[in-house]
């Protein structure tokens, strides 16, 4: 390890045992680790050559799309998981009669992962929001009293349905009997921003403005404009549509992405934040991230506060990322104060591989990579 990046994860681990000590009001955000028995190996590609064709169908013709296969016991271990995060940071958000929106992240296709040498288990886990976590959000939401659920997703280099399927969406779909919807393909509306820091107006598909609550359903990896993909970068750059901005989302502007982001999730309003670091990704996020196993759940109301914990659970200094920085001066969140229950950042951190060469830092507004 550079003396540099140990010295990093030192101070930061230091900050949080202080701030566990000192907390006053802030926010608070619960990290949960799962048993490695279980989760580690717990993704299976299905038959085929090198994953990529279809089991045999028993009949007709269902069943032809492949989709990542979870072991059944994983798939239970991370409902638990999920269900302690949300128990330990308190603040959910949900109530009888209301309409649900979860921000799934599906951007990346498998031919993708594939053809840049990460068709393995591992990677294709740590690059998108992970089926299982997904669907146990989508339960607590159903026992809750929703009365819709809609997991949605605007994919820059994807067919969105397909790629949420993939993923293991249909879990969601399956057992708490969620929606899935391709924002490019529903009206929408375009929308003022608050603070209009990148631009004046957005257009937002209308099922995310007209939902009651919003959960942003995020993986944990590296990302080559802002640094670091969490709660925040999955909304304000995922949920404006390829159908106005272009694929991959190129009339978004990511010359000034820390606040294009902050305008987006201000319109959005991001109500719920569950983080997955089952598997993490490193590298050169967020489309080829090579996965590192981490095994943790993150969750909190606060959407800075969740980001700001999990980028430091990935080895990195968060006050260096714009998009948190940034995030926080308008008041989306806080990261000062922050409480951190169950496991602690030091008890879990573990050392993602950085971004090669650094990425574009001034479009994120990042500081000393």
């Amino acid at each position: 390890m550079k003396k540099s990046h140990f010295i990093a994860i030192f101070l930061v681990g230091l900050l949080m045992l202080v701030w566990g000590g000192t907390a006053l009001a802030g926010p608070k955000v619960s990290i949960v680790q799962g048993d490695e028995k279980i989760l580690k190996d717990s993704v299976i590609l299905p038959d085929g050559f090198a994953g990529f064709l279809p089991k045999k169908p028993e009949g007709g013709r269902t069943g032809l799309y492949w989709t990542l296969e979870y072991t059944p016991e994983s798939i239970a271990h991370v409902e638990k998981m999920v269900r302690k995060a949300v128990d330990l940071a308190g603040g959910w958000p949900v109530k009888n009669g209301d309409t649900v929106f979860i921000k799934f992240n599906a951007n990346n296709d498998q031919w993708y992962l594939l053809s840049t040498g990460h068709g393995n288990a591992a990677d294709f886990a740590c690059t998108n929001t992970d089926g299982r976590i997904a669907r146990a959000v989508a339960l607590l939401c159903k026992e809750s009293g929703a009365k819709k659920i809609i997991i949605g997703e605007a994919a820059g280099i994807a067919n969105t349905l397909y790629q949420m399927k993939v993923w293991g969406a249909e879990l969601a779909v399956k057992d708490a009997g969620a929606e899935l919807v391709d924002l490019d393909r529903v009206p929408y509306t375009w929308v003022k921003a608050p603070h209009a820091l990148a631009a004046k107006e957005y257009a937002i598909a209308n099922v995310v403005l007209d939902a009651d609550v919003v959960i942003s359903v995020a993986p944990l990896k590296t990302h080559g404009f802002a640094g670091t993909t969490a709660a925040l970068k999955n909304v304000g750059i995922g949920v404006p549509p390829n159908q106005v901005y272009g694929a991959p989302k190129i009339g978004l502007r990511h010359d000034v992405l820390a606040k294009t982001i902050a305008d987006v999730c201000e319109i959005v309003d991001i109500d719920y934040n569950i983080v997955g670091g089952i598997y993490g990704g490193g590298g050169n996020g967020p489309t080829m991230c090579d996965a590192i196993y981490h095994g943790i759940i993150i969750a909190g109301a606060d959407p800075v506060a969740v980001d700001y914990v999990g980028t430091a659970c990935m080895g990195f200094a968060p006050a260096r990322y714009g998009y948190i920085r940034v995030a926080d001066e308008i008041g989306l969140g806080t990261y000062k104060g922050i409480t951190v229950a169950g496991k602690s950042i030091p008890e879990v951190m573990k050392e993602y591989k950085p971004l090669p060469g650094h990425g574009p830092a001034a479009f994120g507004e990042v500081w000393g990579w």
